[in-house]
């Protein structure tokens, strides 16, 4: 625990908190225990991954950041003008840690064991306040580091050593600015809304960070010309005085570039005053934040949400009870479970966007959409999300209350799974197919619509065939934390297998006279047959 150099730097300066009134030693030991648990615990980025190493592990969490760091480094490379340079980086800079830092670290923000452990002790609330800001402020730094690295090289080797400290203290002026904007968003949230919006907001954005991760980069290279970048200038205009990630660009368009506008001056007073500002106001509202935060420890009120709409469709789907509440248990969970929710979301986001990759991959020529008649065969890679989808159907956050399977001496798990893969299928798997096929329509102005049914016919067709080979324990039985240790590959082997011959059978039925319509006709007639009998009924 002695180890952090975190802690070793700011050591250096405890007289200077003690002369503030601040008990240092009380702070220092708090934010030690802080950073010795971070330690123990995966970030957003790697939570699935447990090293044995804790620097293989340091170097896991952050290879995302180093990556986004390098490619701004290179995108800001080729931009001339020092004004624009800077509100590139700034906005990159504020978008990317703002989302790590509502992810990744809203549990330090939000966190009410001070309030409920350290405050019941003899303890200067201000020490407390000011560990929970010192603890966010070296979790950023550490981040910038990889982040922002990369772009300081790019832009001391065009202006020299002497840009170095401006761009440091820029940063941390960025990251004291994005921390009070992120904290004020929360107290307004809780001042005027319950708890579980703020964790709604908190789990949207997670969600869209990870498939930001996972295929942002692909949209991002094909967003960018950077035969053009050299071109870019700034223009002035009055309402800029309001946009925080313009003021960051003026003292480098002052220092390196001659700048003398006035607005140049504006901007940077304002770039300094705001957050120092913003900063005393957090100080005095600390108080206020620490006891709206008891909305978070309350019991949630269940919002009155008509649920009409799932009876209904359970009461279609099924007339055996056992399958209804199986699809209403599962409906449950799914709606309840964030941790789970994080895991599923992203891999079908991950589904509708791959089709649309590999068409931009293979058909774009300039800025035209070139078409070969094949592409529907695409939508396929659709399929290949189920068996991961119904992998992590049998995991959950509140995975110990599966003792009730056994200890009730339930049987029917046939027509459990049969409700189970419902669920899965109406508010998962076909919502997605549905969107696919509708960015299909819009992309080919109205082609391959038969296609498109036979596809959506065919997911519904295979599903149960890949919940039998994928569904080899208790739903909702298992820990999230294992759900990427317990990878099912020959599961996923042998549903490529099965998507693989289903999209051979559908691109076969274009060579066969009236071929489509056949096609058609065998999904529907297998789709009774496989959910009769391809529903997995035992567990080993």
């Amino acid at each position: 625990m002695n180890g952090f150099l975190s802690l070793k730097i700011l050591d250096k300066f405890g007289k200077a908190f003690t002369s503030l009134g601040i008990d240092y030693e009380v702070m220092r030991a708090i934010l030690e225990a802080k950073l010795t648990l971070d330690s123990r615990r995966a970030s957003l980025a790697d939570s699935g991954n447990k090293s044995k190493s804790e620097n293989i592990s340091f170097i896991k969490r952050y290879l995302l950041h180093l990556i986004f760091g390098v490619f701004l480094a290179a995108f800001i490379y080729f931009i001339k003008d020092e004004m624009i340079r800077m509100i590139y980086f700034a906005g990159a800079f504020f978008f990317m840690t703002t989302m790590y830092l509502i992810s990744d670290f809203s549990f330090v923000l939000l966190d009410t064991r001070d309030k409920n452990i350290l405050m019941t002790k003899p303890i200067d609330g201000r020490v407390v306040s000011m560990s929970k800001v010192l603890h966010i402020l070296i979790y950023m730094i550490s981040l910038n580091t990889f982040i922002a690295g990369p772009s300081m090289a790019v832009i001391v080797y065009q202006n020299g050593i002497g840009a170095a400290p401006v761009f440091i203290l820029e940063i941390l002026l960025m990251d004291l600015l994005i921390f009070l904007i992120t904290a004020f968003i929360y107290i307004l949230v809780l001042r005027f809304f319950d708890g579980e919006l703020l964790r709604n907001i908190i789990n949207f954005i997670q969600i869209a960070l990870t498939i930001l991760v996972s295929i942002g980069y692909q949209i991002a290279v094909r967003m960018i010309d950077f035969t053009e970048l050299q071109n870019i200038s700034y223009k002035f205009e009055s309402h800029n005085y309001f946009n925080p990630i313009l003021w960051f660009g003026a003292p480098f368009e002052i220092l390196f570039n001659n700048g003398r506008e006035p607005y140049l001056y504006v901007f940077t007073v304002l770039m300094i005053i705001v957050p120092v500002i913003s900063f005393a106001i957090y100080l005095k509202l600390s108080g206020k934040m620490e006891s709206l935060l008891l909305k978070l420890d309350g019991e949630e009120r269940g919002r009155s949400q008509n649920r009409r709409y799932e009876r209904f469709l359970g009461n279609i789907l099924s007339k055996n009870e056992t399958v209804r509440q199986a699809f209403h248990f599962s409906n449950g969970i799914l709606r309840s479970d964030r941790s789970l929710k994080l895991k599923i979301y992203p891999a079908l986001a991950t589904g509708v966007m791959v089709p649309v990759i590999m068409i931009f991959n293979s058909s774009t020529r300039g800025s035209q959409l070139e078409t070969t008649g094949y592409e529907y065969l695409f939508l396929y890679f659709n399929l290949i999300i189920i068996p991961n989808i119904l992998n992590l159907m049998l995991y959950s956050s509140a995975w110990k209350g599966a003792y009730v399977y056994g200890s009730s001496g339930f049987g029917d798990f046939k027509s459990l799974y049969r409700g189970i893969m419902l669920s899965a299928a109406v508010f998962l798997v076909i919502p997605v197919m549905l969107l696919s096929c509708a960015i299909y329509l819009i992309l080919f102005k109205g082609r391959f619509i038969m296609d498109m049914i036979v596809f959506i016919l065919a997911n519904i067709a295979v599903m149960p065939i890949m919940g039998k080979l994928s569904l080899k324990a208790f739903p909702f039985s298992m820990s999230l934390d294992d759900s990427n240790q317990n990878k099912n590959f020959d599961a996923f082997f042998a549903s490529l297998g099965i998507v693989a011959c289903t999209a051979a059978i559908h691109g076969f039925s274009h060579i066969v006279p009236m071929g489509i319509y056949i096609c058609t006709a065998l999904m529907i007639i297998s789709i009774p047959l496989s959910w009769s009998f391809a529903i997995p009924g035992k567990i080993k």
